[in-house]
């Protein structure tokens, strides 16, 4: 009977040993699995938010490139994004580094796009049981493609019977929004000596805005006298489509649109009264306007007494994409 309760317990102790031997056999690879799962995870949200870094800054780059003289510029921008957003991913997570390029994509000798891509490479640090599981290598990348336009820009007409003289003129408008400098300005047509023909091509970016400006002399061409807004014999006023009203510079007590009337047929335009806001397409974004025809009929303001006739200078835009593929929303990721 003693013999028998001996092996009984040497049994019992044999199995406590096999289910601590069993247990410490499955503790090894559960807690590798636990390991690598943690450090998927992190490997997975670093990949994540490195991808939305290099689209953003791919975007960045191509929104800021818009001729080649930019290129550096574009760059520049890319790298400035992507090195804010490396700072905010925490530095012991992963090492990472970066590298943004421009080119050009082009048809029959025009350029038809301006391209950046951003291209990223990490090394995910593992979280869990670091000495014996390897580091994640990472790797994104973006391309961003900055659209190009053409505006035919044409005379429809001046009016003769006007005694003010005005010249036309385009310029980009400024990123801000303000009154560009008059060195940006680029003449285009004049009635008091110079081109009163032709068409004039003007070559921007799908994130670019094309203004047109009124040089308004009054009595330029014949005298009169002061205008019915004060200007005196002679006075320059500049007149911007983009600012609201477009007289902002010229006649500061203004507060409604005066000038400028945008239309798609000039059969279309009102007279005799101003308007309380600025045109849809006072600033010309070729990307939501490829294909149509405007009509910027001007009224100069001038006279003892304003007519608000909007054909004191009257020209036509016509906006086209060098590329039959571009976007109308603008400046694209193209993967």
């Amino acid at each position: 009977m003693i013999e028998k309760r001996s092996t009984f317990a040497r049994f019992r102790a044999d199995r406590r040993g096999a289910a601590v031997l069993l247990f410490a056999a499955v503790l090894l690879p559960l807690a590798l699995l636990i390991g690598a799962g943690v450090n998927l995870a992190s490997a997975f949200a670093i990949r994540s938010r490195l991808q939305n870094a290099v689209d953003q800054a791919a975007l960045a780059g191509a929104t800021a490139y818009v001729s080649s003289s930019t290129s550096a510029a574009a760059v520049t921008a890319a790298k400035a994004y992507m090195a804010g957003a490396v700072a905010l991913l925490p530095s012991a997570s992963a090492s990472i580094s970066y590298s943004a390029t421009t080119s050009t994509a082009s048809s029959s000798s025009s350029t038809t796009a301006y391209i950046v891509t951003v291209t990223a490479s990490a090394t995910a640090k593992s979280q869990m049981l670091a000495a014996i599981m390897a580091n994640a290598p990472i790797s994104v990348t973006a391309t961003a493609k900055n659209f190009v336009y053409t505006a035919s820009i044409a005379l429809s007409q001046f009016n003769s019977s006007a005694l003010d003289a005005n010249t036309l003129y385009y310029y980009i408008v400024p990123s801000d929004g303000s009154t560009p400098s008059t060195s940006s300005l680029t003449k285009l047509f004049s009635n008091s000596g110079g081109s009163t023909s032709g068409t004039i091509k003007v070559t921007l970016t799908a994130g670019q805005k094309l203004g047109l400006a009124l040089y308004n002399v009054t009595g330029g061409r014949g005298g009169y006298g002061s205008n019915g807004y004060g200007g005196a014999q002679g006075s320059s006023h500049y007149f911007y489509s983009h600012l609201s009203p477009p007289s902002k510079t010229a006649y500061s007590s203004v507060t409604k649109n005066c000038s400028l009337q945008v239309v798609t047929s000039l059969s279309s335009l009102v007279s005799g009264s101003c308007l309380s806001s600025l045109p849809t397409y006072a600033a010309l974004n070729c990307a939501s306007a490829a294909g149509k025809t405007l009509y910027y009929a001007w009224n100069d303001m001038g006279g003892n007494t304003d007519d608000y006739d909007y054909n004191d200078a009257v020209m036509s835009v016509t906006c086209a994409a060098n590329d039959s593929t571009a976007k109308a929303t603008g400046v694209v990721l193209t993967n």
